[in-house]
């Protein structure tokens, strides 16, 4: 199915298949998940909480793209000012992380369901901006490194660490 054929924009689709695979992986750990605020003026799409008994949360910024420049340090990406200065600002009650969805360039390989199951191809990145630097331009550009793919394990570990998180902290 193309854009046209459908309600949804191709930007519309990328933000909705970000939103699934951020809540199938919440699921899968026993965290839950729930959309950000329907207006977005934080840059926060999602939240992630665990029923520990803190029950810590992390928010959630969620990008995706079709056309990632990957080098070998890292998912380069690059974030409007507003958004880039909400993900930095500190104290914060809770941590915040930038999840970027990287997806196959041709939109008909981005998700695939046939008898076997429901696959959505490609990766999620993630990055914790808390206590980076101000920036005077419009946009910056951030690298999310090749060690922090947003997996099972990883997100169990941010949970972990979230438990932790103080007004002091600075960062995941």
């Amino acid at each position: 199915m193309t854009s046209q054929d459908g309600l949804l924009s191709e930007n519309d689709v990328k933000s909705e298949l970000s939103h699934a695979f951020i809540y199938a992986l919440a699921v899968n750990g026993g965290y839950t998940y729930q959309p950000g605020p329907r207006l977005d003026r934080i840059s926060v799409d999602a939240m992630i909480t665990s029923g520990e008994r803190s029950k810590p949360q992390i928010d959630v910024q969620l990008k995706a793209t079709a056309s990632p420049k990957i080098y070998e340090d890292g998912l380069h990406f690059r974030l409007g000012a507003k958004t880039y200065d909400h993900l930095r600002e500190l104290p914060r009650r809770n941590p915040i992380i930038l999840v970027v969805l990287e997806l196959p360039k041709n939109r008909n390989d981005w998700l695939d369901c046939d008898g076997e199951g429901l696959t959505m191809r490609r990766r999620a990145w993630w990055l914790s901006l808390a206590g980076y630097p101000e920036i005077s331009t419009k946009s910056k550009t951030v690298t999310l490194p090749q060690s922090q793919l947003l997996t099972p394990d990883s997100l169990n570990d941010l949970m972990s660490k979230a438990q932790e998180w103080g007004p002091s902290s600075r960062s995941l």
